[in-house]
């Protein structure tokens, strides 16, 4: 398809024409909400409005996401893999100099979003609400003509009318709110009734994207709806869970291939972060004292309010466009971006993520719970109960962290309503969905650039009233987390903080909810699938999949050497298991590396663990750098000259006091102190590298161009 600059008068006559005859579009995002928490899907939360577009519309069981806010939006508006957009995990700093371009960290110009693409063709363009593909282009710098929303960061206080924006810069507020009568939530339900009042005064399609951040954390709600719930709450996640197991199983929603889960377990990290349940089944209600009952049950309640806000929301919505004659015409799809949120441990937090700090709140501190002021986090135990009864949650590419429930409605263009879909789809479908109703094309380039060639898939024959589409391959990486959907096979793996590393495999056909692996009885399935994916991580650029690799591919060992001075044996390209892996946790160790860098100037020479625990030796800018994880915390000693170019022998030591020493030969470049590392990894031993999570903060590549001859360690 041509974009064109200009419209001419025959052309702009033909749009309207055909604007007659296409269907105006709204789609709703939410944020952390999770598979089961709709009324349509099993949950005890309030969502009337919803409950009617899944009753007259299509709920898709099987609609998968990126596990994480920003990637999924960018697959969401680009109907891309979000590596392939630019946004491989997350937003932020630009990283493609060291992991390649899929880590840009916002929208890339090889990718239209859903308004650059149907703004040409006529349709009015409208944003409200969370942006987060990246700050440096707003929302009206790609396509959307009106926008209100905050276009920083994964989340902003609900309470503060100034963390919120009109665009483009310089347009008048509509609206205007008094700080103490401001909800975020409630703003963007009345700026997407505004945009649509307007809309309706046109004589054009229009295209609405309602991207909330409810119920992402911070938890906010108003007292009197979150009050509402607090009954139903003092129950507990035990009575609650199976109780959504029953509705879900009386709507139809379950087959035999369903079966009720345990609580999933608390994933690895800090015990101060993790509640002190890091590695452990999240526990049951009735272990809990009272007072940490009721402390949990208001951040439930808050969580449950948020969305019973958004659902108030589409009810003005719904009620709007009927008055208007729109509703017959328009087609609506609602989704969230990913499963709960599990961060980090059963208690949730307070004050900011990953600060480690808890507040029981007893008393009267619980009726400030979500209001002005406050910053909680609602969990892992109720996120079991969100994502029922799917495993794992938000950043895992198991089905409780990249599946969510899916509603399309639009009365004249399904067919038959009231529908379970169970083929598998993605939000990568919205964009050749929309483009197909709209009557659009995807264009082959965009202002100068090539753009990718579309990955999804049109859902328009399930609105025809096709039951089961033809098989189809879908694959996901978030942070490692990693897996492919080959028909009703699925291989997955956690990421670091998943207490076992290594690839699952279920047939989702009679295990959907990823229960019995089956990688022992299928070793060749497991294998082919791992093949495929890796095949398609090196087409999206993950790294370090598609780079080096021919140069210097690893090798996985299954034996270690070791010679008869106790000292364990590796080469360049050596990886090492876990379980194969020395353990060095609580004990002290020596590493000596013998190489030649050459040319090279950074790189990892030897690492074993990652973001929560582990060592790196490897060098930045020349200088050899030394660096230990523990529980998290980095420490690091660089030396101070670059080293030489030709071959060496350099070593680091840890000793059982926690002194440290970095070594050329026998002289000592860097000495420091440090203290035992106390947790064995996830991640492997590597030999060049440091392809998973990251030990330390590297600066440069971290695969090694250089020669590594061997590689000495010795636990002491």
């Amino acid at each position: 398809m041509r974009i064109f600059a200009f419209f001419s008068p025959i052309f702009s006559i033909c749009l309207s024409l055909i604007g007659q005859a296409r269907p105006n579009v709204i789609v709703v995002l939410v944020d952390d909400m999770g598979y089961s928490d709709l009324g349509s899907f099993g949950g005890e939360v309030r969502t009337p409005h919803l409950d009617r577009l899944a009753k007259d519309g299509l709920r898709f069981t099987q609609n998968y996401n990126s596990a994480r806010c920003c990637p999924s939006r960018a697959s969401l508006l680009t109907g891309l893999y979000s590596h392939q957009a630019g946004i491989a995990n997350f937003t932020g700093g630009d990283r493609t100099a060291r992991m390649g371009p899929a880590y840009l960290g916002k929208l890339n110009k090889q990718c239209m979003t859903l308004a650059e693409v149907l703004k040409p063709i006529g349709y009015q363009t409208y944003g409200v609400g969370k942006w987060h593909v990246g700050h440096e282009e707003l929302p009206t710098d790609r396509g959307f003509d009106e926008y209100y929303g905050y276009v920083r960061g994964h989340s902003a206080s609900q309470w503060k009318v100034s963390n919120y924006q009109r665009l483009p810069e310089g347009r008048p507020e509509e609206l205007h709110y008094e700080e103490d009568r401001f909800y975020a939530t409630d703003a963007f339900n009345d700026y997407a009734i505004e945009f649509l009042r307007q809309a309706q005064k046109k004589d054009a399609p229009f295209f609405l994207y309602l991207a909330h951040s409810s119920p992402h954390f911070p938890l906010e709600a108003p007292a009197e709806t979150r009050d509402s719930y607090l009954e139903t709450y003092r129950r507990g996640w035990d009575e609650l869970r199976k109780e959504r197991f029953a509705r879900q199983r009386e709507s139809g929603l379950l087959n035999d291939s369903w079966k009720f889960t345990e609580l999933s377990e608390v994933p690895v990290d800090r015990d101060d972060i993790a509640n002190h349940f890091a590695g452990k089944p999240n526990p049951k209600w009735a272990d809990l004292p009272q007072n940490r009952q009721e402390d949990l049950v208001y951040r439930m309640a808050t969580f449950a309010a948020m969305i019973d806000h958004v659902d108030q929301g589409i009810g003005r919505i719904l009620s709007l466009l009927e008055k208007g004659g729109d509703l017959e015409n328009t087609l609506l799809l609602f989704t969230s971006d990913n499963g709960a949120c599990y961060e980090w441990g059963p208690f949730g937090f307070d004050q900011s993520s990953r600060k480690g700090f808890t507040q029981l709140h007893e008393g009267d501190e619980l009726q400030s719970v979500g209001g002005p002021g406050t910053y909680h986090s609602v969990g892992s135990a109720w996120s079991c109960l969100s994502n029922t009864p799917l495993r794992m949650y938000k950043h895992f590419n198991h089905e409780g962290g990249n599946c969510s429930p899916l509603l399309a409605y639009w009365p004249k263009g399904i067919s038959k309503g009231d529908r379970w879909v169970r083929s598998p789809v993605h939000l990568i479908d919205f964009m050749p969905t929309i483009l197909e109703v709209a009557q659009g094309e995807y264009p082959e380039s965009h202002g100068g650039e090539e753009i990718h060639p579309l990955e999804g898939r049109s859902l328009v024959p399930f609105f025809k009233g096709a039951g089961e589409a033809s098989e189809r391959v879908l694959c996901f990486d978030h942070f490692e987390s990693s897996a492919i959907r080959s028909g009703d096979w699925k291989l997955v793996r956690g990421n670091n903080r998943y207490k076992n590393r290594s690839w699952e495999l279920y047939d989702l056909s009679r295990d959907r909810c990823e229960t019995v692996n089956l990688i022992s009885e299928r070793p060749d399935l497991a294998n082919r699938l791992e093949a495929e994916w890796l095949a398609w991580a090196k087409r999206m650029k993950i790294s370090p999949y598609y780079e080096f690799v021919e140069m210097n591919p690893s090798r996985t060992l299954t034996k270690i050497q070791k010679n008869k001075k106790g000292y364990y044996l590796f080469r360049h390209g050596d990886q090492v298991t876990r379980d194969l892996a020395p353990d060095f946790s609580g004990n002290p160790f020596e590493l000596i590396v013998t190489f030649e860098r050459g040319k090279a100037k950074d790189g990892v020479l030897v690492s074993h663990g990652g973001s929560t625990s582990g060592y790196s030796l490897y060098l930045e800018d020349g200088r050899l750098v030394f660096a230990c994880r523990n529980k998290g915390s980095l420490k690091v000693l660089k030396s101070n000259d670059p080293l030489p170019k030709e071959r060496i022998v350099v070593s680091a030591r840890l000793e059982k006091d926690g002194k440290v020493e970095v070594l050329l030969g026998e002289k000592v470049l860097s000495r420091g102190l440090f203290s035992l590392i106390g947790t064995f990894p996830q991640d492997p031993l590597e030999v060049g590298n440091d392809s998973l999570s990251s030990v330390s903060d590297y600066k440069g590549n971290t695969r090694f161009k250089g020669k590594i001859n061997q590689v000495k360690l010795k636990i002491r």
